[in-house]
């Protein structure tokens, strides 16, 4: 089959990682694959061009402009394309527009929780338009139960398909370093959604107990103010000299199996790669319960939940990690990896999106 895949951007961020795996997977199963962006960030293209995908790159000029969708629709038409499947809100618009009078199939991929449940205008008018596709993907639970519910119109095209992950990237450690603290890593933009300034609290919260734990924080800025608002909690509460800003950085799997635990105490999320990723790599995570968080880690099997909104909710979840014993760790691990290998693996994930497609 001839697929094109679309996004804003082939950056470093999750739904990117999920085209990719997406575009890799379909690739290696036969079918002819191309990529259509019209933002300039390529982090990703060197690995689509090394699987054979054809690259579509655009240039989209100022910020409301309908230009990608003629430039989307050249794009089908350049490669003879069957489907078309868009991650992301707002490609998803342009894809549904251009595929009007085509009949290419049409998937769009939801990848992000309304937090809260409440639809915005913009919200219930992109909604509508999944009129136009074929089917809508979610990669949450959640979210599938929210749009049949807030959309019932959408009931009969929807579909859940959980983030794959490269089980062989993201393995388990075959050693683990000796330290006399525990090495929690949080990985992500550098956002509100993803919560720090409360993570800092609760680390506070956690190292005035007595317990000497430690984070690093991989990601880049996403929001200056937020940023500064994460670094200055963390300067404030004199978190410095145990707290590391790793920046962007390409070496995720090597750093998973490096630390002790995930720590991910999002406000809202879609299902978060890291946490699939940290599971693959045997690592426990810790976790709020937005999305499908307390499906993936169920408090006590392969990790601990805690509510996003209360900072002493965080801090238990990371002292109850703390004072298990190396046995009880162990078990963990164990379970993280055994979990990911039996629900997350990039082979289910791409079988999956055949599937939707009618290859």
């Amino acid at each position: 089959m001839r697929v094109l895949l679309a996004i804003d951007d082939l950056g470093s961020g999750g739904a990117q990682r999920q085209l990719v795996g997406a575009a890799v997977g379909l690739a290696a199963r036969g079918h002819a694959v191309g990529c259509f962006t019209y933002y300039p960030d390529t982090h990703f293209a060197p690995e689509l061009r090394a699987a054979g995908v054809r690259m579509h790159a655009f240039e989209k000029r100022g910020r409301f402009s309908v230009a990608p969708v003629g430039a989307l629709r050249r794009a089908l038409a350049d490669g003879a394309y069957e489907a078309l499947i868009a991650f992301q809100e707002t490609p998803a618009v342009y894809a549904e527009l251009a595929s009007i009078g085509t009949g290419v199939r049409v998937i769009v991929v939801e990848s992000n929780i309304v937090y809260g449940g409440h639809a915005t205008a913009s919200r219930v008018l992109k909604s509508q338009l999944h009129r136009l596709a074929d089917a809508v993907v979610s990669n949450s639970h959640t979210h599938h139960d929210w749009l049949a519910r807030r959309f019932p119109f959408l009931a009969d095209r929807l579909c859940t398909i959980w983030n794959g992950v490269d089980l062989t990237t993201f393995r388990p450690a075959e050693t683990r370093p000796a330290r006399p603290w525990l090495q929690l890593l949080g990985i992500g933009r550098l956002a509100p959604a993803k919560n720090i300034p409360a993570l800092a609290e609760a680390l506070a919260a956690v190292r005035a107990d007595g317990l000497d734990v430690r984070v690093d924080w991989l990601g880049r800025v996403d929001d200056q103010a937020e940023a500064d608002r994460a670094f200055a909690a963390v300067e404030r509460l004199g978190l410095t000299p145990v707290w590391q800003w790793l920046g962007q950085r390409t070496d995720v799997p090597a750093l998973l199996r490096a630390c002790d635990a995930l720590i991910a105490p999002s406000l809202w999320e879609g299902l978060p790669n890291v946490v699939c990723e940290a599971l693959a790599s045997g690592v426990p995570v810790l976790a709020s319960t937005a999305s499908d968080n307390a499906k993936l880690v169920p408090d006590g099997e392969n990790g601990f939940n805690f509510a996003a909104e209360d900072t002493a909710a965080i801090a238990d979840g990371i002292r109850r990690f703390a004072r298990l014993d190396e046995g009880q760790r162990l078990e963990m691990r164990r379970r993280a990896r055994a979990f990911a290998e039996r629900e997350l693996g990039f082979d289910a994930y791409v079988r999956a999106y055949e599937r939707v497609l009618g290859a």
